[in-house]
């Protein structure tokens, strides 16, 4: 293998990149940069992209004067622990060379993207491990478990119940089970043929241990992070677990877990990678698998590109409401080093419960850490654009600001803009150019005109846009904290709702879910059977209808609200193409749970579900409004 290839990169990285001439304390001081890879040719092809992209959008001396070759060569090279570029060909460069060789580094490779990780968790991201390893201040340690190349949660779907089969007794609690397993740790209990897609296995053998962990993948999952000494050797420091607002008792059974958790990671070298320092160079870590692979992260390294448009290629920014343009936190964040994010995420969301918050007024990351930035380092979000008050909207007085809140829109209101923008066509051309299927809207609003419309996420931003448009007005979407603050309390008494349920169903009949009658769904299919129980929910012309006996809530200001389960209202706080919506009689998500953490694609509709999702506008207003 040449040397450009031995170190070239098997994952995207991006690199903070000081913009040359421009000043250290400048806000704006940093490009990121995209590297694949560390060999002199890669360096080159990252500043000549850069440069390809960002030069025709230069439009003064300065912005020019960033994009300089030779300096940003440079630039990125520092960025990388090297004195200049000349020094990174003369000096670090045939060091790295000479390292790998040393080391018996010879198959670069991604050690940190786990195929088969633990549930709600997700792989180690690369950016996690380059702030433990160069932010936390804490000592490096000489290995890290990633899970690359570890079976233990390969298997599928293997759990609870197959613990209960081989106890021969129902086993009512994780305790039980817990108990069961762990007299059986090292023992095969059964060989798992069902395996998960990527796994590369056609079969495992799951021992008591590995049995008891699958079971319970979700606890593993808060555990499985670079925080603490979870995933270190030497162990250094207490484990810290992404869990909270836990009982003692609970505390204490997690701990367990996590004790099994580490004894079966340190009974084999799998997944295992050592932590190898580059001498001389304080910004590059290489890290060593098996077999002579090997991976490397960079001091405040990133895993993308930071983009203020989140929405593209479906929106262009210009496409947007003028009121969802402003990502100075996201961009503050990206663009600032030395920081532990996740570490930042934690303390946050620690501080939020201890201080006696709940799931109920979850504000979300960006919030929390809005707060603590606000708190510690005095850190001054801009003030969201602002416009005097319409007598279309009802005025809300929130803790420093005046929000102006509509109604529901209406059948009516959304078709006259499509009328107006062709949107029914336009959407759909968008969804093929975002690379994806955009629901069809049609059998969800035969409703009378007056009602609320039923839509996606993605129709109601583009709505936003047209009403900014024909008013000036400033619109969007309430966020989840201001929706939680202007809702007027639930009515609805759920507690004699039937969680578990059992009936019985003939081959060939549909499924007759007595919790739509016991939840009051406000939605009925065109069969007349509640929500989910319709067949028209899975048919691509079938008629969702609100139900006949609506029941409407109103605030203590006069904004109404639909307080009937199956129907909700879309949310502003957009995350990788999923956005929340909350419903009124509930006051949580549609699909159940707390309204910030259960999301939905932006492109679908609830139709699958026997749902409707509208969606209201808001803006600020001037506080003497």
């Amino acid at each position: 293998m040449n040397t450009l290839d031995i170190l070239c990169s098997k994952r995207d990285v991006f690199v903070l990149t000081e913009k040359p001439n421009v000043d250290q304390n400048s806000s704006d001081r940093f490009w990121s940069v995209s590297l694949r890879g560390l060999h002199q040719d890669h360096l080159r092809d990252s500043v000549a992209s850069l440069r390809k992209k960002r030069l025709p959008r230069a439009d003064s001396k300065t912005k020019k004067g960033a994009l300089k070759s030779v300096p940003l060569l440079d630039s990125l090279a520092r960025s990388l622990g090297a004195r200049s570029y000349d020094h990174w060909l003369s000096v670090e460069q045939p060091k790295i060379v000479d390292f790998l060789s040393e080391n018996r580094l010879v198959k670069p490779a991604n050690l940190l993207s786990w195929a088969c990780s633990p549930g709600l968790s997700g792989a180690l991201k690369a950016q996690q491990v380059a702030d433990r390893l160069f932010n936390s201040n804490l000592p490096l340690p000489k290995r890290i478990f990633t899970g690359v190349g570890s079976p233990l949660f390969a298997a599928s779907g293997y759990g609870r119940l197959d613990i209960a089969d081989l106890a021969g007794r129902i086993l009512w609690t994780d305790e039980e089970r817990y108990e069961f397993c762990v007299q059986r740790s090292d023992e095969v209990l059964l060989r798992a043929k069902r395996m998960k897609k990527d796994s590369g296995l056609a079969f495992l053998d799951m021992t008591g241990r590995m049995l008891m962990l699958n079971a319970t993948s979700e606890f593993v999952g808060c555990m499985y992070t670079m925080l603490g000494s979870n995933l270190m050797d030497p162990p250094i420091g207490e484990p810290v677990m992404r869990s909270y607002n836990m009982t003692e008792e609970a505390r204490a059974f997690e701990m367990k877990l996590f004790n099994l958790f580490r004894a079966e990671i340190e009974s084999s070298k799998d997944g295992w990678v050592d932590v190898i320092p580059v001498p001389g160079n304080d910004n590059l870590i290489f890290l060593r698998g098996a077999n002579g692979s090997f991976d490397w992260v960079v001091r405040d390294q990133r895993d993308r590109e930071f983009s203020s448009n989140p929405h593209y290629p479906f929106f262009t920014k210009s496409e947007l409401p003028i009121a969802m343009g402003e990502s100075s936190l996201q961009s503050h964040l990206y663009f600032s080093t030395g920081r532990w994010h996740e570490r930042q995420e934690h303390d946050a969301e620690d501080r939020h419960y201890k201080a006696g918050g709940s799931v109920a007024d979850w504000p979300g990351y960006a919030k929390l850490i809005q707060r603590e930035l606000t708190a510690s380092e005095g850190y001054c979000n801009p003030r969201s654009q602002s416009a005097p008050a319409s007598a279309r909207f009802v005025a809300h007085r929130l803790d420093d600001s005046c929000l102006m809140v509509s109604d529901l829109v209406t059948i009516d209101e959304f078709s006259a803009f499509e009328d107006r923008s062709d949107w029914d066509n336009v959407r759909k051309v968008k969804a093929r150019t975002a690379g994806y299927e955009i629901d069809d809207l049609g059998g969800m609003n035969m409703d009378p005109g007056n009602l609320p419309v039923s839509a996606t996420w993605l129709d109601a931003i583009a709505y936003c846009k047209d009403y900014e448009a024909r008013t000036g007005l400033p619109v969007r979407l309430m966020t989840v904290e201001e929706w939680q603050l202007v809702a007027p309390p639930s009515q609805e008494d759920f507690s004699k709702v039937e969680l578990v349920r059992s009936f019985r169903v003939k081959p060939g009949e549909l499924i007759e879910d007595p919790i739509y009658k016991q939840m009051r769904w406000g939605v009925v299919g065109g069969d007349g059977r509640l929500g989910g129980n319709s067949s028209h929910c899975r048919h691509p012309d079938g008629i969702l209808r609100y139900a006949p006996d609506l029941k409407w809530v109103v605030s203590k200001e006069g904004t109404r609200f639909i307080c009937a389960s199956g129907v909700g209202e879309w949310l502003a706080d957009f995350q990788n193409g999923f956005a929340p919506f909350a419903c009124a009689a509930t006051h949580e998500s549609l699909a159940g749970g707390p309204i910030e953490r259960s999301m939905h694609p932006v492109q679908m509709s609830m139709k699958y579900k026997g749902a409707k999702i509208g969606f209201r506008l808001c803006y600020v207003s001037r506080l003497d409004a």
